[in-house]
């Protein structure tokens, strides 16, 4: 579990974690160097982890096959609701989410915590605005969490 308390926000108590595929923790199909070490430490410190895409490349079986994640693929059309109720399922207010496509804005707008990762790929400006935070990189986004302190400066009220 991940726990920080921000002032004027209040406790963060996360027990999961769902995550967008490609534009975020991978590109162009394949896994960014240095976010699986990321995602083996958040499993570590208690965290579930979810990776739910449309698999626009492919080689998410492949590329997750060393990973502490569960992966579901949905077709581009049904991707963007699973998302969304996903997070819900798993409890809002005890799950972070991670994306940055169009098909990830009910899920950052579900989550109890959200981040949006620009990359490589760009951001959705609809995924920007529903998220809590912006990252430049899945590395910063995934430090935020396995950092939580570093949530307050920007969260806090």
């Amino acid at each position: 579990m991940i726990e920080v308390t921000i002032p004027g926000w209040g406790e963060v108590r996360l027990k999961h974690l769902v995550l967008d595929y490609n534009g975020t923790l991978a590109k162009d199909g394949h896994l960014l160097p240095g976010v699986g070490a990321r995602l083996e430490e958040l499993a570590r410190r208690g965290l579930s982890l979810f990776v739910i895409t449309a698999d626009t490349n492919g080689t998410v079986a492949a590329q997750r096959a060393a990973l502490p994640v569960e992966v579901l693929v949905f077709d581009g059309g049904a991707v963007a609701r699973e998302k969304a109720a996903l997070v819900e399922r798993l409890g809002a207010d005890e799950t972070a989410a991670i994306g940055n496509g169009r098909n990830d804005v009910e899920m950052l707008r579900a989550a109890g915590l959200s981040l949006a990762v620009v990359g490589d790929e760009g951001a959705f400006t609809g995924a920007l605005l529903a998220a809590h935070l912006a990252c430049r990189t899945m590395e910063e986004a995934l430090d935020l969490l396995l950092y939580p302190n570093r949530l307050k400066a920007s969260l806090r009220g």
